[in-house]
């Protein structure tokens, strides 16, 4: 059972708060819910205190009207670290859940930051002049939300697939679709778009903070050309995982606990 965090304004975020030690806060995707990282809670909550959060209307969390911008999360990310007290913290986020590191780290600076591990994200998801390593072009992306109007659920039941570098059974798969589906296809159209048009390569390499990037060889929606980029334009680490794809925290568990547990030790 998860508690329900007030973090203001009428917003609360549910959350599961395990172990002790140093704090680590757990960050998920677009439209998914703290349920990917479902793997790895207790082996992490092992060795530190493990904060798995819903952000706002995803998942467990309330429904909310308005607000599904990075930006916003950002703060409410934010304001869930001070109700906590979560000190020294670091941030682990998942495909969007580092854009909304990236946003916090824009708005506030690093104080209180002990480090990021950046799960499967690159600095834009769209491609553009310049940047031809996004998920998708501007005409993709548009397709993408018209069609998550029309059928979300049948969006959703195509792309969760796509995120592993394996077949999943049925039966998983279900549970994972159905998750994106707490969301609703008005917010998620309205996040994706926001967060498919960030571009953060500028605030990349543009601060200090300990980065771990950790990804999927097997990656097919952000290559592992954008996980190299990273590397080579701010002091980070890059550890891949040779039998994942975009969600190598799911795909292989046990190794992806003890990488990235081992590299948060050490800060």
């Amino acid at each position: 059972m998860s508690d329900l965090i007030d973090i203001g304004d009428g917003v609360r975020l549910a959350c599961d708060d395990r172990g002790s030690g140093r704090p680590v806060l757990l960050i998920h995707g677009v439209s998914m819910s703290r349920r990917f990282f479902e793997r790895n809670l207790d082996g992490l909550a092992e060795r530190f205190r493990v904060v798995n959060v819903d952000l706002r209307g995803h998942g467990e969390s309330p429904a909310h009207e308005g607000g599904h911008t990075v930006a916003q999360y950002a703060r409410d990310v934010h304001a869930l670290i001070g109700r906590l007290g979560l000190d020294d913290v670091v941030l682990v986020g998942w495909s969007m859940g580092t854009m909304v590191v990236w946003e916090l780290i824009r708005q506030f600076g690093t104080a209180g930051l002990a480090g990021h591990v950046n799960v499967s994200q690159g600095p834009s998801d769209l491609k553009r002049e310049g940047w031809e390593l996004g998920a998708f072009s501007t005409d993709e992306l548009f397709g993408l939300l018209e069609a998550a109007q029309d059928d979300f659920r049948g969006v959703m039941g195509e792309f969760v697939p796509s995120m592993f570098a394996d077949d999943r059974p049925a039966d998983e798969l279900e549970l994972l679709v159905s998750q994106t589906q707490k969301l609703g296809p008005n917010a998620a159209t309205c996040i994706l778009l926001d967060q498919s048009l960030r571009d953060f390569r500028e605030l990349v390499g543009s601060y200090e903070l300990p980065t771990l990037c950790s990804w999927g060889r097997d990656e097919k929606l952000v290559p592992v050309a954008a996980g190299e980029w990273l590397a080579g334009h701010q002091p980070a680490d890059l550890h891949i995982f040779e039998h994942s794809g975009h969600c190598p925290m799911w795909e292989e568990p046990e190794l992806w606990n003890r990488v990235v547990g081992d590299w948060i030790a050490a800060r």
